[in-house]
Parts: C-alpha cells; sequence; structure tokens
C-alpha cells in the first residue's frame, strides 16, 4: 500500500465483445487501482490516460488501445503546461517496434511529432516481448526503421524510446538494426535513476546482469546528451 504504482493499460487488460465486435476494458483494472481522473477525457478513458507530477519529473500515461485520437489534445496541452524538467512518456504499443505486424502508425503519425516538438525525453513501451532502446547508430546502413523517418533516434531532439518486458515470454528481434541496443528471449527489468540534470537508465538481466546502460545529460538550449555506457 505504500508502493508507488503507475500501471499501464495495455492489450491484455481487454476482452472482446464478439456481438458488437468491440473491445471492453476488463472489470478488474480500475478497482485495483486508485489513479487519477482526467474530467477532459471521455468516461471510458478514465484511469487509464492519466497523469502525475513526481518530484520535477511529468510523467504521461497514454491508452494505446483505443480512442487514440482524443488522446493526441490531452498530451499536447499536458506538455504545453509542463515545467517539469523531465519528461516521460509511457504506453503499451511502442512508436517504433522491434517485431512485424505490430506497427503503431497511428502513434508514430500523431503523437511522436508532439513529443519532438515538446522535447520529451523518455518514452518507455512494451507489447513487444523483446527488448531494443534508440540512439546513435549508422543511418546510412538502415534498411528498415518504420515509414517515414531516416532514423529512429535524432540527435537534435534527443528523446530515448525503450522497448521491454518483464515476463518470461520472449520473442526474437525480427527487425533492421535501427536501434542501438536489442535483446531477445532475454527477461529484464530496468531501473531509472535522476539527480537534477542527469538520468541513468540501466537495464539488467532477471540474474542482475548489466544488458544496457545509457546516460542523458540536459544542456541549456540544446538537446540532451545521450551518453552511451
Amino acid at each position: 500500500s505504500q508502493w508507488t504504482a503507475i500501471p499501464v493499460v495495455g492489450n491484455h487488460e481487454f476482452g472482446k465483445i464478439l456481438s458488437e465486435n468491440t473491445q471492453k476494458l476488463s472489470l478488474q483494472w480500475r478497482p485495483q487501482f486508485t489513479l487519477p481522473v482526467e474530467k477532459s477525457l471521455d468516461e471510458k478513458l478514465h484511469e487509464t490516460v492519466y497523469s502525475i507530477n513526481y518530484q520535477d519529473i511529468l510523467i504521461i500515461v497514454l491508452n494505446s488501445s483505443e480512442m487514440l485520437e482524443q488522446q493526441t489534445a490531452y498530451v499536447e496541452k499536458k506538455l504545453m503546461e509542463s515545467d517539469a524538467k523531465w519528461k516521460i512518456i509511457t504506453c503499451h504499443h511502442s512508436v517504433f517496434s522491434p517485431a512485424p505486424g505490430r506497427d503503431f502508425e497511428y502513434g508514430r503519425k500523431f503523437w511522436k511529432p508532439l513529443f519532438d516538438k515538446y522535447r520529451v525525453d523518455l518514452i518507455l513501451s512494451g507489447h513487444d516481448h523483446t527488448y531494443s532502446r534508440t540512439g546513435l547508430v549508422d543511418v546510412s546502413n538502415l534498411k528498415n526503421v518504420p515509414t517515414g523517418y531516416q532514423q529512429a533516434y535524432d540527435p537534435e531532439i534527443g528523446t530515448v524510446n525503450v522497448v521491454s518486458v518483464s515476463g518470461p515470454k520472449m520473442y526474437e528481434i525480427t527487425k533492421g538494426k535501427y536501434a542501438k541496443t536489442f535483446g531477445e528471449n532475454k527477461q529484464l527489468y530496468q531501473i531509472i535513476d535522476i539527480d537534477n540534470d542527469t538520468m541513468r537508465f540501466r537495464a539488467f538481466t532477471a540474474t542482475g546482469e548489466i544488458h544496457d546502460e545509457f546516460i542523458l545529460k540536459k544542456v541549456p538550449g540544446k538537446p540532451n546528451l545521450l551518453i552511451e555506457n
């Protein structure tokens, strides 16, 4: 009861109503948590779309499974009005997916431009049972970055995208080398430390071995400095 939890709804929390050809959020979702209610949004999105300010960090939680258009204006308003030093977005489906057939085109087309405009620092997502983390790569060699982008990490923006899964069900990487670091068939967890102008991100295997690490540093008037460890 004393642990801060920031749950993110995903496709597994929805069931299909075959007679109506629609999906419905599990009845168990809302009773389990006490989450902010964003009254500007449709009732169906309550407690699945929300934001919190955690010290000097704005965390925006999105519902990437339904009613995406409504959330676009919400995201822009939250990012525009925030004076938080760090901005983190989390949603279930990834803007840059390392698996086939899981292309979140709406997010890349309508949400990513807002993430870029307001210089979101970190985007955390799942859905794909693999690990990928964007960073500086040789863009001349890229052949499989999702449609519309030359590269997944833009140093002029500085946003890092991370896809991961904590459970034991794992897939193989099936897309090209658009990311800096990948992981397949490997169970991982992450620890993120923020100290003023520095964010340290570490991904560990289930047995505690370091798999990936990077640092983001705030630079006045410029994009974040990404330091690969």
